[in-house]
């Protein structure tokens, strides 16, 4: 066998297992790895996580067969706005997805909404003793048909509450100790040391941008009043939800299977109330360029149509939970809870780079993007409290 020599994680994974991979993706048992070369994808601002691709050749029965996976390491490694925890009922623990692959009901979930194909998680420690955990599954980039139609967005939608009226509908919601299972509180939570020094960000000459005062006084509002939204939700009927589906996190299965579509990234997973998971089909498709602001209130209208079909679909009515549900997480996801992110971007220089990167476009263009999606989050933020009668 050929090996490219990275210096990478992945090379923490010995030859024996390697093989055991390369067989299970191919279903074969007989078949030996011949060559094998890795590389790095950049993944974004997930906290402790890098991504790798890993493509090589193979024995076959009568060639050699080409052959390519996912390698997911999870690390305790993360940026200074981030946050990332070893307490398994942390919003943040840092080993849930490694968790949620091993569960027999997201292996076994019957769809519209599917996980990826896991071939196997396994746990090391590196030479300095750092721990790891590996989660080995199809690559699924064939599949990334961004940017997406704009009727997509009404159809995942309908797939997501399908998934989540299954529960509501009766079925028993998983009892796994790692699931998050108050993670909206968590990380809104993590913008309180930020929220002192917010009146002075309409100065700052990037940041102020996008926190004008207007919008800084409803934020301050809404975090005095935050316990009445957690109460709010807390007495809405609960489901379980991934918690972080939109377009980079969800595949379409296939030109032959438009009603299938394959999610991966299932850290944020746990049972939250009805409603809740539009939040990132709405909220992150905003926040990362894959909708644009013009379009931001059809966006968010075709989202609650579609899930309120699916869950009429799997017999669930309740159009006034949803749209509850939605906007309350949303105002405190979105709004307070996106504070501490935005802040870490964009009051220094240091992550410049790392904005363009992940957002795909110049720096002062995501400042534009983000001072629209902040002014939406405005508008849901007055919606909330007008909701409640605050």
């Amino acid at each position: 066998m050929t090996t490219d020599i990275v210096e990478s994680y992945v090379d923490y994974i010995d030859d024996a297992t390697w093989q055991e991979l390369v067989g299970a993706l191919l279903r074969s048992e007989n078949a030996e790895i011949i060559s094998r070369h890795t590389e790095e994808i950049f993944v974004g601002v997930g906290a402790g996580t890098r991504l790798f691709r890993v493509t090589g050749t193979a024995t076959g029965r009568r060639r050699p067969v080409h052959w390519k996976m996912i390698i997911k390491m999870l690390t305790l490694d993360q940026l200074n706005f981030q946050s990332i925890s070893t307490d398994q009922g942390s919003w943040d623990y840092w080993k849930r997805e490694w968790h949620v692959y091993q569960s027999p009901w997201q292996q076994q979930l019957a769809g519209p909404l599917v996980g990826a194909r896991c071939v196997a998680t396994g746990d090391l420690l590196a030479e300095t003793d750092e721990e790891l955990a590996w989660i080995a599954m199809e690559d699924l980039a064939a599949l990334d048909h961004r940017p997406w139609p704009h009727g997509r967005f009404q159809e995942v939608a309908r797939q997501l509450s399908i998934f989540n009226g299954e529960y509501l509908a009766g079925r028993s919601l998983p009892t796994d100790p790692w699931l998050s299972r108050d993670g909206l509180r968590g990380w809104t939570e993590e913008a309180g040391p930020l929220m002192e020094m917010l009146p002075t960000v309409p100065d700052h000459p990037a940041a102020g941008q996008i926190f004008p005062r207007d919008v800084v006084d409803d934020m301050i509002g809404l975090w005095d009043q935050r316990e009445k939204l957690y109460e709010a939700l807390d007495q809405l009927p609960r489901t379980l939800c991934h918690n972080d589906v939109f377009p980079r996190n969800l595949f379409v299965s296939g030109a032959g299977h438009p009603d299938h579509s394959v999610a991966i990234d299932w850290a944020f997973c746990g049972p939250a109330p009805v409603g809740q998971e539009l939040t990132a089909l709405v909220g992150a498709s905003q926040a990362f360029f894959e909708s644009r602001p013009e379009r931001w209130d059809d966006l968010e209208r075709d989202c609650l149509e579609g899930y309120a079909a699916g869950l009429r679909q799997v017999g669930w009515h309740g159009s006034d939970e949803i749209l509850v549900g939605y906007v309350l997480s949303t105002a405190l996801r979105f709004g307070v809870g996106a504070i501490t992110p935005t802040l870490g971007l964009t009051l220094t220089t240091e992550h410049h780079e790392l904005v363009e990167r992940v957002f795909e476009c110049s720096f002062d263009q995501f400042v534009a993007n983000a001072a629209a999606f902040f002014q939406f989050q405005q508008h849901r933020i007055r919606q909330a409290r007008a909701l409640l009668g605050l």
